[in-house]
């Protein structure tokens, strides 16, 4: 029974979008993770649909990227107590989370309709799967915005329709689901006349939230803003388990995790031609953070022996902003260069000192990349490579005395660690039309 328990509470996780940390590919990574001024990058469609309503020829972009993670360790911290076992254990919590590949696609189809736009998808996967999930541990300090929230599939689909030569506006949707389990077992002992058995059924259904942008033109550059609906998704998973010669039920319990969450953005974008050789873009975001749940699986006793999970941690959340500043330098026709950099406060609030060790912190990042342009087989191709440097802002936690449950003692994590370290990411990509 614990075997089929452990098997159906692996795959959980809270996850957010790779395209809002790291960007949508190698072009829009390098001018520091959002939309450029060139309309014919199908990769700007995750940021501004409608920026994609004037193309009329099929619009493609493919590129790979890796994401790196190097935090501060945490060692010689308390990591069980009263709370959660019965006796008391020093040790480390672990903070290499590994490095991860991901592959993105873009499209861009015109409408074969006098006067419609564009059908545009944006794809993005782990490499060799559609996602990679960990649960972590419940107890233990974890920068829950990092350990694996981005290793998930994601697509965005939209239609961008040109209202005239100047302004569009577009219509799309996120792709996400909802998840469901049961999950029963029958044991039976040595000397029982008939053998152990188990069932189990789930359900997977897809979840849609909004997407709607607009895009005005002017003189050398454009103006952009998009919404993006929140997204989150739950599973909830209900186990029942029992022994029989004599019968007795052991467990029933439903557990409840959210899988992944993405919060309300709403997005503005200017992207302008400074001179012949020089383009500026640059992005204020508003992010609505007040649904969020720290990666936690908590168990709700239905009967049997098993007690509930405790609940110690009291996340308090904030809504954030986000800003983004970019610069393209065309060196030559061919060749361009790349410069960006981006702040991104936590949308955790407080110290870290109470109960709880759901980490997270404020985020400055430094971007770069070049693209140059060629043809093959007569078709005019652009490929680029681009760099990402995320440092997070150092923050020394000290826990205050006494257990999570009020007794006497340390917290787990006491006395105190130093959060903080880097992330690394790296993507090449190429782009062309048809």
């Amino acid at each position: 029974m614990r075997v089929l328990l452990l098997a159906l509470l692996l795959p959980l996780n809270v996850y957010a979008s790779f395209f809002e940390y790291y960007g949508s590919g190698a072009f829009s990574a390098a001018q520091g993770n959002q939309a450029t001024l060139n309309n014919n990058d199908p990769s700007n469609h995750y940021y501004h649909p409608a920026s994609m309503a004037w193309n009329k020829t099929i619009l493609f972009s493919a590129h790979a990227a890796s994401v790196s993670t190097d935090f501060n360790s945490i060692n010689n911290i308390v990591t069980k107590n009263g709370t959660n076992s019965g006796s008391n254990e020093t040790g480390d919590a672990r903070t290499d989370y590994g490095k991860s590949y991901h592959s993105i696609v873009h499209a861009s189809l015109p409408l074969a309709y006098p006067g419609a736009g564009p059908l545009s998808l944006s794809f993005v996967a782990p490499f060799g799967g559609l996602a990679e999930t960990n649960s972590g541990d419940a107890r233990l300090p974890e920068y829950v915005m990092y350990h694996s929230r981005h290793k998930r599939s994601q697509i965005f689909a939209s239609y961008a329709h040109p209202i005239n030569e100047d302004w569009a506006i577009a219509v799309g949707t996120h792709l996400g689901f909802q998840a469901s389990a049961d999950a029963s077992t029958q044991a039976s002992l040595n000397g029982a006349n008939y053998g152990s058995s188990a069932s189990a059924k789930s359900k997977i259904d897809p979840t849609l939230a909004a997407v709607l942008s607009t895009t005005r033109k002017h003189d050398d550059g454009q103006v952009s803003f998009t919404y993006q609906q929140e997204m989150k998704s739950n599973l909830s998973a209900v186990a029942n388990g029992e022994i029989n010669d004599p019968t007795s039920v052991l467990f029933s319990i439903t557990l409840d995790s959210m899988i992944y969450y993405d919060p309300h953005i709403f997005r503005l974008s200017l992207n302008q031609r400074l001179t012949s050789t020089l383009e500026m873009s640059a992005t204020a975001e508003y992010q609505l953070w007040s649904n969020y749940k720290a990666p936690t699986i908590f168990i709700k006793r239905n009967g049997g022996v098993i007690l509930q999970s405790d609940n110690y941690e009291n996340l308090k959340i904030k809504d954030i902003p986000v800003a983004h500043i970019g610069f393209v330098w065309h060196a030559f026709d061919s060749l361009s260069f790349s410069y960006g950099a981006f702040w991104r406060p936590t949308p955790i609030e407080g110290d870290f000192s109470g109960a709880g060790n759901s980490l997270d912190s404020d985020v400055v990042g430094l971007t770069t990349g070049f693209a140059h342009s060629m043809k093959l087989f007569e078709k005019d191709i652009e490929w680029g490579v681009s760099a990402q440097y995320h440092m997070l802002k150092e923050l020394d936690v000290v826990k205050t005395s006494g257990q999570e449950n009020g007794s006497a003692g340390s917290k787990i994590g006491a006395p105190g660690y130093k959060i903080g370290g880097e992330v690394l990411t790296g993507s090449i990509g190429a782009r062309m039309m048809f």
